[in-house]
């Protein structure tokens, strides 16, 4: 997926962003490939034998600010919509930008 700091056309207005922030949202929402990975989480999640135990999904990108964030609270949202308990956590949504 593309890194939004990374592309010259919105670099400046994202590089202080979050997942969190509609515009970061929706451009990532956008991307190609995008779809497959959250509906690849989405299948590992719902394949899971019984689902009375407790399924931790991590989702990773370079800098844990963008990309991760979109595609764990997009995973969350439509686990709870096939009425699965989620919630996210975003353990390096507060660290500095990696330059």
């Amino acid at each position: 997926m593309r890194n939004p700091p990374s592309d010259p056309a919105v670099r400046r207005r994202m590089l202080h962003s979050t997942g969190l922030d509609p515009h970061v949202r929706d451009y990532l929402r956008a991307t190609p490939g995008f779809e497959t990975i959250v509906q690849r989480g989405l299948d590992h999640a719902l394949a899971v034998p019984g689902r009375r135990h407790r399924v931790d999904i991590h989702v990773a990108c370079g800098g844990g600010r963008p990309r991760s964030v979109v595609v764990a609270e997009e995973l969350a949202a439509r686990l709870q919509a096939a009425g699965i308990g989620a919630e996210t956590e975003h353990r390096h949504i507060d660290r500095p930008i990696l330059t």
